[in-house]
């Protein structure tokens, strides 16, 4: 008895099925040892050395300030409470400076809130010398 070879193209049905005959199907190749596989370079985290720090890895994360947040929060909120304009000069400033020296990465934000400051401090200024001109 003769046993017919195999097709020498297989269906795409017949490469999708595994031979199940009761064991586990074994690999064609056995796997790599561990010192085969590629490694990579791990960023070390440098203290917020930005992009420049010449080593391999991801860039540098530069965190946000709160200073930059907390001007504008006291910038917005300034409209209605006026001193907090002056906290928002004063933490706008802050966060600047910060953002500067690569120490926040929101310096937009804090410059939104110096100026919203600004604006509202002049705009409750205004507000003074014209009430107390009516009177």
């Amino acid at each position: 008895m003769t046993t017919t070879p195999p097709p020498a193209n297989p269906s795409a049905e017949q490469q999708r099925q595994p031979e199940t005959s009761g064991k586990s199907p074994q690999f064609s190749s056995p796997p790599l040892p561990p010192e085969a596989y590629p490694t990579y370079p791990v960023y070390s985290g440098g203290g917020g050395s930005g992009y420049g720090s010449g080593q391999f890895g991801a860039p540098g994360v530069r965190r946000n300030d709160g200073m930059g947040v907390a001007a504008l929060l006291l910038g917005i909120v300034g409209f209605v409470i006026g001193p907090c304009s002056i906290l928002a000069i004063v933490f706008g400033r802050i966060g600047l400076n910060r953002a500067a020296r690569g120490e926040a990465g929101n310096g937009g934000v804090a410059r939104a809130g110096f100026v919203l400051g600004v604006v509202t401090l002049a705009l409750w200024v205004l507000g003074m010398v014209l009430l107390v001109s009516r009177h």
